[in-house]
């Protein structure tokens, strides 16, 4: 009777010869197998493989486990959990004990077996695109490892520049190889989408040289890795889960949102496919290993943030996984050159930027509990004492722990420490007076953008957490607990979205973080609109109106190639017109001629309480959201104006936004758009 072939080979796609050796040679070939496997970084990453309990003594020591938030002491399992949840297919082969018998019980064909199916090694070639020539991948490949790798870090570098060349120094390929050749393509799609508006680029003259319409070279690019999608995803290999974020990113900030919402969930699928939540002693490669952590780690930042701006549930199980720690691998190595600069070598002598990574992944770690806990609140439609009480402690203790995290990020990547005392500037002299190769200056500059995209992180993440407070509706009979409560969450939200208008985000500009800064600067114009209306023509109302211009320039300074950009400045404009004419408008009615009487038809008590909170609002330093004073606002005298059935007059109509503005961000930022803009219309302008 012929024997059945290998896990191994079939998962290699190679021709198995079967023989009858002891188990012991079987399992000197499997390591051996294993070595030849993973020796390439980017060759095929096999599911890790249930140890059997004679190898648990070969695991890290527990100081190996990841360090996370101090407020969520989590923990990397070690290896794939069994128990309840083992699927049906790992039972059998924990019976079958398949790695000692050298035998595969399936190829992907039952339920719950993710190990890879058997493949053809047929010749593959592209059919959307041609692949252009090795000089300009490798130009393509230079931005995105220049503009993307310091924001999402997915990738070794040197590991994949050798597999790159290896791929673009062919025409045709063997199936195996599609994987690779799909992440080797995504990486020249962002490289060249970042670069294509950049005047300044030297690979524009190269794409002329050789006759190359940029335009059509990118939707090429997509339409290839669309194509192909769903089979790296079959092979099951850890380039589906890279290609998948990076497609997902490329959607969500510049085509479909609602594409990218789908695709960000197949690459977080991928990922505990290939259980990347684990630190497995089965990948002896630190290389291998690393890579793992880092695309683990951007599994749980990415399903954050995605969780945060969709508005719906992150996909990953907040209990049972945790972030992973990085090493401080070569390709994250500080130029030598700036470690002279006593700002660089005295933060604790660091070497490389993994202290960023670190404290990205952490913050997110934090947001990701944040909204845990404000979904679990079990709000009632019309919200009571008791439910506002809670969502002021749960934003208070969210704010506590973010800037315990604040106190913890090392100097080298606080924005506040580069802008204070002119260090910006002064760095920039220094690297000028050095005459220091470009790489190196651009390594400096890469640093300052790093400090700045964890303050806009923070600064976001504050107005995430006071967010919900200043959603809710209160009356007249809502305890001072919860009135000072919300007074105090626009203080946090002002001041955060102040921040945030004043970071120099068009160093952003052509770097593939610059939607995410328009994002941040979006939030912060709207909450920056609310002051005007509530305390018009105070010293906090201009600076509010100054932050918001300092958006809406930025924003258009940023050019038509950036829709979230784009349409930021000109939905802003709207609102800040509206902004204006509503605080004329308060200005005019809340003056000492207001006319309140008892003849207007006004109980004495409300009066009295409205004239309170006018009083208390004038002398604090912000103040409540007309949203939340829709219920006790002033009462209008102006003539003309009729009253309700309670003595209070209707509010003077103003002018809302255009409609058109709201379709096209609809366009611009997805299916989440009609919501999301709905709660902004309700926000500034009431219901």
């Amino acid at each position: 009777m012929p024997s059945r072939p290998c896990v191994l080979c079939i998962r290699a796609g190679h021709k198995c010869e079967t023989t009858h050796r002891a188990a012991t040679r079987t399992r000197t070939r499997r390591t051996d197998s294993r070595d030849h496997k993973y020796s390439g970084v980017h060759k095929a990453i096999a599911p890790a493989k249930h140890t059997n309990t004679s190898n648990r003594h070969d695991e890290p020591t527990s100081s190996d486990a990841t360090p996370s938030s101090a407020f969520y002491p989590e923990r990397s399992p070690k290896e794939p959990q069994f128990g309840a949840n083992a699927s049906a297919i790992d039972f059998a082969r924990r019976v079958f004990n398949e790695e000692a018998a050298g035998r595969t019980l399936t190829g992907a064909s039952i339920p719950g077996d993710t190990g890879a199916p058997t493949l053809d090694n047929s010749l593959w070639q592209l059919t959307e695109v041609e692949l252009p020539p090795e000089a300009v991948m490798l130009a393509l490949i230079d931005v995105y490892f220049d503009r993307m790798q310091w924001f999402i870090i997915i990738f070794h570098e040197p590991s994949f520049r050798r597999t790159a060349r290896r791929i673009i120094s062919q025409r045709s390929w063997r199936r195996q190889d599609l994987s690779p050749i799909m992440a080797v393509l995504a990486v020249a799609m962002i490289g060249l989408h970042s670069a294509l508006p950049d005047e300044r680029w030297c690979g524009h003259e190269l794409l002329r040289e050789h006759g190359i319409d940029g335009k059509k070279l990118m939707q090429g690019l997509i339409n290839e890795i669309r194509r192909n999608l769903l089979d790296i995803s079959i092979d099951c290999r850890i380039e589906a889960v890279q290609v998948c974020f990076l497609v997902s990113s490329y959607y969500l900030y510049h085509s479909s949102p609602s594409l990218a919402w789908t695709v960000s969930g197949m690459a977080v699928r991928s990922a505990y496919a290939l259980d990347l939540h684990t630190k497995s002693a089965q990948y002896e490669s630190p290389i291998v290993d690393e890579i793992r952590s880092r695309c683990w780690n951007h599994a749980i930042v990415g399903d954050t943030f995605t969780s945060i701006i969709y508005g719906r549930p992150s996909s990953i199980d907040t209990g049972l996984v945790a972030l992973h720690s990085l090493r401080d691998m070569d390709d994250l190595a500080i130029d030598p050159l700036l470690l002279k600069n006593e700002w660089i070598s005295g933060d604790g002598n660091p070497t490389t930027t993994a202290g960023f990574f670190t404290m990205k992944y952490d913050i997110y770690n934090i947001i990701r509990h944040i909204l845990s806990r404000f979904r679990r609140l079990q709000l009632r439609r019309e919200s009571l004492e008791s439910d506002l009480v809670a969502i002021a402690e749960a934003a208070q203790d969210s704010e506590d722990q973010l800037r315990s995290w604040r106190s913890r990020v090392p100097r080298l990547f606080d924005f506040e420490f580069w802008t204070t005392e002119n260090r910006l500037d002064r760095f920039h002299n220094y690297l000028q007076e050095q005459d220091l190769p470009q790489r190196t200056k651009d390594q400096a500059e890469t640093i300052i953008l790093q400090a700045a995209t964890l303050q806009l992180t923070y600064d976001g993440a504050l107005i995430q957490a006071r967010r919900p407070l200043l959603e809710q509706k209160i009356t007249s009979s809502c305890s001072r607990l919860v009135v000072d409560a919300i007074r105090l969450s626009l203080r946090v939200a002002t001041a955060a979205a102040l921040r945030i208008s004043r970071i120099p985000v068009l160093r952003f500009k052509h770097h593939f973080a610059e939607s995410f800064a328009s994002l941040h600067q979006f939030t912060a114009g709207v909450i920056l609109c609310i002051t005007p209306t509530s305390q018009p023509f105070t010293a906090a109302a201009h600076e509010a109106k100054a932050g918001i211009m300092r958006i809406i320039h930025s924003s258009t300074a940023f050019g038509p190639h950036n829709r979230i950009a784009a349409q930021t400045a000109q939905l802003l404009t709207e609102l800040l017109k509206v902004t204006v004419e509503r605080e004329m408008s308060g200005a005019l009615r809340g003056g000492p001629e207001m006319g309140i009487s008892r003849g207007d038809g006004v109980d004495p008590a409300l009066h009295r309480r409205e004239t309170f909170a006018r009083d208390d609002l004038e002398n604090t330093e912000t103040a409540y959201p007309s949203l939340h004073l829709r219920q006790m606002d002033i009462p209008q005298t102006m003539p003309g104006h009729p009253r309700s059935n309670d003595g209070m007059q209707v509010p003077i109509q103003t002018e809302y936004p255009s409609a058109h503005i709201f379709e096209q961000l609809d366009d611009t930022f997805g299916a989440f758009g009609e919501r999301k803009w709905d709660r902004v219309l309700i926000l500034q302008f009431g219901s």
